[in-house]
């Protein structure tokens, strides 16, 4: 039997990763089978097996990965504390944009996998945990290791972007939706750009 290389390993387990990714952010992490994410990541069920245990430890590893919005929020270069803040805003105001919901929700972990990581394992629960903390430490940012943001107002501003995107979504077109996500980018607005140096 021929033997793979340790890159083509990784390309296929990050395949399955990406693939999982993908389908359990579009259909939740229980409308989706092993076979059909193998299906989509163009490999074999023993290919899965080979990389993960089990769906709920690929779900783990979804978790544990990279997230756009940490992404977005390490890729700020303003000049100056001021400067950061409003990119943060800017960022946070994007996020929660109705015209940018459907992506946010296609691609953003925190948000899409929220409900089904309510229900998930110990693991998956502790890297969505991670990734909170990650999100939470950009927001708090500020040149010099210095902490523009208190702790609290940082997860506060977290908890309303993602309960943002989830509430508007979960009211589709109503407008009851786009009032929530407005009410709800004021909020993180203020929190950002008002907040003081108090972490």
């Amino acid at each position: 039997m021929a033997r793979y290389s340790k890159a083509h390993a990784e390309r296929s387990r990050e395949a399955i990763r990406d693939s999982g990714a993908r389908l359990f952010r579009r259909r939740g992490y229980a409308g989706v089978g092993i076979d059909e994410l193998c299906r989509e990541a163009g490999l074999t069920r023993g290919a899965f097996y080979s990389h993960f245990q089990s769906k709920s430890a690929l779900l783990t590893a979804v978790l544990a990965g990279s997230h756009d919005f940490v992404r977005r929020l390490r890729a700020r270069a303003g000049k100056g504390t001021s400067a950061l803040r409003r990119q943060a805003a800017e960022i946070a105001a994007a996020y929660l944009s109705p015209t940018n919901r459907a992506a946010v929700l296609g691609g953003c972990s925190l948000a899409a996998l929220a409900a089904d990581t309510c229900r998930a394992e110990e693991d998956a629960q502790a890297a969505y945990a991670e990734a909170v903390r990650s999100v939470v430490e950009e927001f708090r940012r500020a040149e010099n290791g210095e902490s523009m943001l208190a702790l609290d107002d940082a997860r506060a501003a977290l908890a309303l972007c993602v309960g943002g995107v989830l509430i508007s979504g979960a009211c589709g077109d109503h407008p009851e939706g786009r009032r929530v996500a407005r009410a709800a980018t004021t909020a993180v607005r203020r929190l950002l750009t008002d907040s003081g140096e108090n972490g």
